[in-house]
């Protein structure tokens, strides 16, 4: 068993920058860049780790369309296992994304094929393969937000560590998707409003002591530009500060951070340390437009983090 199984978002996004201002009823408005690029939270933590040297695939459903032989083509194309992916006559899943002057985005998204994938449609004699079971984007995946939990018990049946990250849900059933989930993690990855919807509560350190009350091994709470919170199952905890860079475009942001913190995790690193690679795969990518082109191969990156703060070693 070696890398990560990546199951969860996969799409097409188009991208748009910058957006000053969106358009009125039958008017233009002009930005400098626009470019089609494999999305999603899946298909950017597998694009991600396959660039730092994780062996990674992919496992979701995509359209027999322009938008899915794109997507299909372009990760194999980026070292990414792909033969887990499920075809279907539904519509790729896409996403319009519009990107404000300081990186900040917003966007409009349809499910496609991926609103009708659950956990049946997960090939474990390929799945089963990695070390690690990684769901990201979960609370937007349809039937398979439900279904998550099967699957989890599943992956640790078969000897792998899980993990799991969420995304904002506008159902406001986070916390009702996630509960059945939480016991069967050994990382859980949510971002600082995902986590407070979820718990209802404030200080990171309540978070992560709710959500390891209920089950989780160790808890990572992203805190966007103040780096990440994280706490370990023996209650070691420690905040690890972001890096400082020019923000282009913070599309994949969260996504990167998960990469590099589980490519920390498969690697022996300790938790701070896991900290500081998630941190340092985040600040690359919010250097460039889309979730992929800023990221950087891990002797980049080290050197990054080097020149950064201190001496990395790999």
């Amino acid at each position: 068993m070696d890398g990560v199984t990546c199951v969860g978002g996969t799409l097409a996004d188009i991208l748009a920058r910058p957006v000053r201002a969106m358009p009125s009823p039958g008017r233009i408005e002009l930005v400098d860049e626009m470019k089609l690029a494999p999305g999603g939270c899946a298909v950017n933590s597998a694009s991600a780790l396959a660039r730092l040297g994780v062996p990674v695939r992919l496992v979701g459903r995509i359209g027999r369309d322009g938008l899915g032989d794109f997507l299909a083509r372009t990760m194999a194309e980026r070292g990414v296992d792909v033969a887990g992916l499920a075809w279907t006559d539904t519509g790729t899943s896409a996403s319009m994304v519009f990107v404000a002057p300081g990186g900040e985005r917003c966007l409009l998204h349809t499910p496609g094929a991926m609103g009708t994938f659950d956990s049946t449609d997960i090939d474990w004699s390929l799945a089963a393969r990695s070390r690690v079971f990684f769901v990201a984007q979960f609370g937007l995946l349809g039937r398979f937000d439900w279904s998550a939990a099967g699957a989890l018990a599943r992956a640790r049946d078969s000897g792998m560590l899980t993990a799991l990250d969420t995304v904002w849900d506008a159902s406001g059933r986070l916390s009702d998707k996630v509960a059945p989930c939480l016991p069967l993690l050994d990382y859980f990855l949510p971002s600082y409003d995902e986590a407070r919807d979820i718990t209802g509560l404030t200080d990171p350190r309540e978070m992560a002591r709710s959500f390891q009350d209920r089950g989780v091994g160790t808890v990572g709470i992203k805190l966007g530009d103040d780096g990440c919170y994280l706490r370990g199952p023996k209650g070691d905890e420690v905040t690890v500060p972001a890096f400082t860079v020019a923000a282009v475009d913070a599309t994949g942001a969260g996504d990167a951070w998960c990469a590099g913190f589980i490519a920390a995790v498969l690697s022996g690193r300790e938790l701070a340390e896991a900290g500081r690679l998630g941190n340092a795969v985040a600040a690359c990518c919010v250097t460039a437009l889309g979730a992929y082109d800023g990221i950087r191969d891990m002797a980049e990156t080290l050197a990054f983090m080097a020149g950064a703060g201190g001496p990395e070693s790999a």
